[in-house]
């Protein structure tokens, strides 16, 4: 049961740093990107390798970011 509890602490906690530090990452994107030239054409998974594509001198700061950060930063921008 405790461990429960601090799981679900944990968990939460992990989701509340999460999401805020997300909510502008696809914004520094486009301070160079268009994705309507950058990216059309290309699918998601062309895109997430550029983006993981850290000798890109624009995209070392994206090795702070997991995968699953990626690809929702990814998503949210060809979504747009």
């Amino acid at each position: 049961m405790k461990n429960n509890l601090l799981a679900v602490v944990a968990i939460t906690a992990a989701l509340g740093v999460a999401a805020p530090a997300l909510a502008g990452d696809a914004d520094l994107c486009l301070d160079c990107h268009e994705p309507a030239e950058d990216w059309e054409g290309l699918s998601a998974h062309e895109v997430l390798a550029t983006a993981k594509d850290t000798s890109i001198e624009r995209h070392a700061d994206n090795a702070d970011l997991n995968d699953e950060q990626l690809k929702a930063i990814v998503a949210e921008l060809l979504a747009e």
